[in-house]
């Protein structure tokens, strides 16, 4: 398949006309349009990241946070040029899928992270007419502790974990990445333990005054699985390479 019949396939997979997204979803950058036998996928297209990609002769990059986002200053120059100018060069198109990559109800980092620690009967929490924001589950990991270390074995990383919710766990809820304003309406659906990537001062007080666990297990470290599923999918449907390009962030 060419670069961009693949990026077209994604585009529908993840249904990316349903998300006002605070970034462009799928193609961010054209390439040369070469059919494709290696797809370089990983969190985040760093300059460390384009170049490992090329060094790996990828054909297209897909990445859950791309190189263009709302908020960023219309001139080109400093490492996104040099970004834009390593692509441009060697002809790779590169793509990435924020908000449709999070919350799919399969192949998303919500999903993805719920399997992988274990939780069992998956309802969703922050619904909006068109997805769910947030997914929650139950577990046999009954204490904080557990499950603390559970997510640290899963993750590879100590979490920083608020231990003041109850001391038998029953509903775990996942929002990926930077998602610590959704602490409350975890709270609200239910939820004994809340996970998430990143935390924020006002997290303590509310743990303790809801009693709530909050586990901070790292923005990148929650969103990896997401991609890794995508990635996977797509070398079992069109027989592709697909190589995981890991690039560690302790945030």
């Amino acid at each position: 398949m060419k670069q961009t019949e693949i990026i077209k396939y994604c585009d529908n997979l993840l249904e990316i006309e349903k998300f006002s997204d605070y970034c462009p979803n799928g193609l961010q950058i054209e390439g040369d349009n070469r059919q494709t036998v290696k797809i370089a996928i990983g969190v985040s297209i760093s300059l460390e990241f384009i170049e490992k990609a090329i060094e790996q002769d990828a054909d297209l990059i897909i990445t859950h946070h791309g190189l263009i986002w709302n908020r960023d200053e219309r001139i080109i120059r400093g490492p996104l040029k040099r970004k834009m100018i390593l692509l441009l060069n060697h002809g790779i198109a590169a793509a990435a899928y924020h908000l449709p990559l999070d919350f799919h109800p399969q192949l998303g980092n919500n999903a993805q992270l719920a399997d992988k620690i274990g939780l069992v009967d998956l309802e969703p929490f922050s619904q909006t007419p068109q997805y769910a924001q947030g997914v929650m589950g139950t577990t046999t990991l009954r204490t904080i502790d557990a499950v603390s270390e559970h997510v640290a074995e899963v993750l590879n990383r100590q979490p920083l974990t608020l231990p003041y919710g109850p001391d038998k766990i029953n509903k775990i809820a996942i929002v990926t990445g930077g998602a610590q304003g959704f602490f409350l309406e975890a709270i609200e659906a239910g939820a004994d333990c809340f996970i998430t990537g990143e935390i924020s001062e006002q997290n303590f007080a509310m743990s303790r005054e809801h009693g709530v666990h909050f586990i901070s297990a790292g923005h990148y470290c929650t969103e990896k699985f997401g991609i890794q599923a995508l990635g996977a999918h797509l070398g079992e449907q069109f027989d592709l390479q697909i190589d995981f390009i890991d690039i560690p962030n302790p945030i």
